[in-house]
């Protein structure tokens, strides 16, 4: 049975039971009830596409008469022989007119609309109707069977859209909450615990009216489709400039941001649900996205993927930001990445418990962190089962049987990083701890930076050495987070800004070099200081791996080759998702994975009375190589030597030369005494450049003919212990 002949019979049924019930009142009472259209003609046709003499249906209506003819044409057209439009198609062609800003309906006609959406919704015939479309579903569900008890108006809808998942797809009863909901979510007002929790602030912010359109004069708010909840959306995911503004949305209570977030949550599952995306989007969903039904959010993630195209309309661009701000405050609005990972967010606990709506926890990060720890933990495994395999002399171990990421599972999760990368908003933690910056740096005319320019302009600023241009200590950690989020090192496409301006060196000198992500990552490390490296793609790479120098679980090779030992020798924590501060029941000698582990490995790499396994000794001093070029790569040389550099390394000296000036300074009497510290971390990075010369990248590089010439047999050890230097 197809979609129109399934409507057509719901709209039907749904006209049949409304008249069988105004009958049954009429015989009751004998009089109208207030505020609501006299009883249907007894004789009248019931049949929803015969014609009607009932003057009271909207379709019929005097007073819309006009407005149909002229908003409803391809409605009509579609009519056979001898039908009429139906209620809800009249409903629904009005609704679409009367939200263009091109056109009004008669304000007679707004009136009706608005009559009849409060009867279809707010009255005991709803809960009529659905004992009638509904019955199977009621008897099975005691959670729906609660909802047609509460007849308070507006409550047995708000409930009824609550629970419409637990209700099976291709049912009439399903179907027909659908059209209904379509119909409420238009207009706010109908949906009566939204109204009772937020009317107050919703005046406050000057968000629109939750009154009939009668009421107003000279005022065109006849059916708000969405623009009510637009407006507070809007408030809540947007940085406040305005102090007024701020101090509002902060003491909003939190049954108005629950009722705020459950009609999003509902609302993000159907592009026609969400009026102002359906409306601002319709022609991009068209132009990018025609092949996608709607359903599951699967409109809204392909208009994100599109939402950098300049085809796209600014206004669709500018919701999208606002409904994704929305989803990284709210995981249940990531729809498709809960569908595909549902069995991994199971297995590997990454659910949110209910009732902490307001925890860190319901962050889609959160989630996303806990989905991809889960991934480092069975790959983790599944390295060292293999590690296990090759070594005879191993002792025998119990694996656990973990549940493997389906490839579905893993192609959202890529997508929701990237999302996350390319929109900042996404990242609660980042628009509300780097407010300032990103209006200060990252926004000079007051437009924020698209294409997820905004967050790479701060990883920029991370860098500065000047304190009145650098960031606060807690953007700062908020940007770690996003990075780890992110896991750009698993996947450099994640980031596109980064993608794009390595794409020459990606898709040329790294291609055959690289056989998966990570290791494209780190082809272009070795080629940071080639002549084909272009600019944008060093200054992009070096803000990009300035955090996973910072963070040692980033680099996943380095991660899976080095864990146990980080563990075991650098007080390291177990799970790559989380920080010391998270652990319940540590010891205090564990640390945060970040310069810390580094530092301490470093250390290892070069210990050889106690070293290090072969496969994480290697990593390490790939990691150290690919960092040695740059003070800013080096967490504990740059923290410590700000001030000295400052001082002897500000002039006519390069980002790669600042190691080199450090050293050729730091053993004077004057250095020591005015920086020790500084001293202390360039002299243990010195005696680990005089054990392996490859360190030294400014003068393996300015002699690499020599030594390829003269000296191969000591540059190819895993440690030359000086002698290439001798050999020179």
């Amino acid at each position: 049975m197809n979609f129109d002949l399934l409507s057509a019979k719901i709209i039907f049924l749904f006209v049949l039971s409304i008249l069988f019930s105004r009958i049954s009142s009429d015989q009751q009472q004998q009089v109208p009830i207030q505020q609501q259209p006299p009883p249907d003609n007894v004789n009248a046709n019931i049949d929803a596409n015969k014609p009607h003499s009932d003057s009271q249906r909207l379709a019929q209506k005097p007073d819309c008469r006009l407005d149909i003819d002229k908003y409803c044409k391809k409605n009509i057209a579609q009519l056979g022989p001898g039908e009429v439009l139906s209620d809800m198609d009249a409903l629904e062609c009005l609704q679409d007119a009367g939200f263009s800003e091109n056109e009004a309906l008669q304000p007679q006609c707004a009136q009706a609309v608005w009559e009849y959406k409060v009867e279809l919704t707010q009255d005991k015939r709803f809960i009529g109707a659905l004992q009638q479309f509904c019955t199977v579903d009621i008897n099975q569900n005691h959670r729906l069977k609660a909802c047609t008890q509460d007849l308070r108006p507006g409550y047995a809808l708000s409930c009824m859209m609550e629970h419409v998942h637990e209700i099976d797809q291709g049912s009439r009863c399903f179907q027909f909450l659908l059209r209904v909901e379509k119909v409420a979510f238009s207009d706010f007002a109908l949906i009566a615990p939204f109204v009772e929790h937020c009317a107050a602030i919703i005046k406050q912010l000057g968000c629109g009216q939750l009154t009939k359109p009668s009421l107003h004069q000279n005022v065109r708010v006849p059916h708000s489709q969405g623009s009510t909840l637009e407006c507070l959306i809007s408030n809540i995911v947007n940085v406040q400039k305005d102090p007024t503004k701020e101090q509002i949305i902060n003491g909003m209570s939190e049954e108005c941001r629950k009722e705020v977030r459950r009609i999003a949550e509902l609302q993000s599952d159907d592009f026609h649900l969400d009026r102002p995306l359906f409306f601002a989007c319709r022609h991009d969903r068209e132009e990018f996205c025609s092949e996608i039904n709607a359903g599951e959010g699967k409109v809204f993630q392909c208009l994100m993927q599109h939402k950098e195209d300049k085809r796209m309309q600014p206004e669709c661009a500018r919701i999208l930001a606002e409904r994704a701000g929305m989803m990284g405050r709210d995981f249940r609005l990531a729809h498709p990445l809960l569908k595909q990972c549902d069995k991994e967010l199971q297995a590997y606990r990454c659910i949110p418990q209910p009732g902490f709506e307001k925890s860190l926890q319901f962050h889609l990060s959160w989630v996303v962190l806990c989905l991809e720890n889960g991934i480092h933990f069975y790959n983790q495994q599944e390295h060292e089962r293999q590690q296990a395999a090759k070594d005879e002399n191993a002792p025998k171990k119990q694996w656990p049987n973990l549940v493997v990421f389906s490839d579905e599972c893993k192609h959202e999760m890529f997508s929701h990083r990237q999302m996350m990368v390319q929109e900042f908003r996404m990242g609660p933690e980042v628009v509300m701890n780097c407010a300032t910056e990103i209006d200060k740096y990252c926004s000079p005319k007051g437009d924020l930076e698209t294409e997820g320019k905004t967050v790479h302009c701060l990883m920029a600023h991370a860098q500065e050495r000047n304190e009145q241009k650098t960031l606060t200590q807690q953007c700062r950690n908020a940007l770690q987070d996003l990075v780890k989020v992110a896991d750009i090192g698993s996947n450099y496409q994640v980031d596109k800004v980064l993608y794009a301006s390595c794409r020459e060196l990606i898709e040329g000198k790294c291609k055959q070099d690289a056989v998966s992500e990570a290791n494209t990552l780190t082809c272009l490390m070795k080629n940071l200081d080639e002549a084909d490296m272009t600019d944008d793609c060093e200054q992009r790479l070096i803000e990009v791996q300035y955090f996973m120098a910072r963070d040692w679980s980033l680099d996943p090779q380095l991660y899976d080759a080095c864990h146990q030992e980080a563990v075991d020798r650098c007080s390291a924590v177990s799970e790559w998702h989380k920080g010391a501060n998270q652990l319940s029941g540590q010891s205090n000698q564990v640390v945060d994975p970040g310069p810390q582990v580094l530092a301490c490995l470093y250390r290892a790499g070069y210990d050889e009375e106690k070293p290090l396994k072969a496969e994480c000794a290697q990593n390490v001093r790939r990691v150290l190589y690919e960092r040695a070029s740059r003070v800013n790569m080096l967490p504990d040389v740059e923290e410590n030597c700000r001030q000295a550099l400052s001082e002897y390394c500000s002039q006519n000296v390069q980002p790669t030369e600042e190691m080199d000036c450090l050293q050729e300074h730091f053993e004077t009497e004057e250095f020591k005494r005015r920086h020790p510290k500084c001293y202390t971390e360039v002299e243990k990075f010195t005696k680990m450049e005089s054990k392996d010369t490859k360190l030294n990248r400014l003068l393996s590089r300015a002699c690499r003919p020599v030594i390829n010439a003269y000296c191969s047999q000591y540059i190819n050890q895993e440690i030359d212990h000086g002698d290439v230097l001798t050999c020179l």
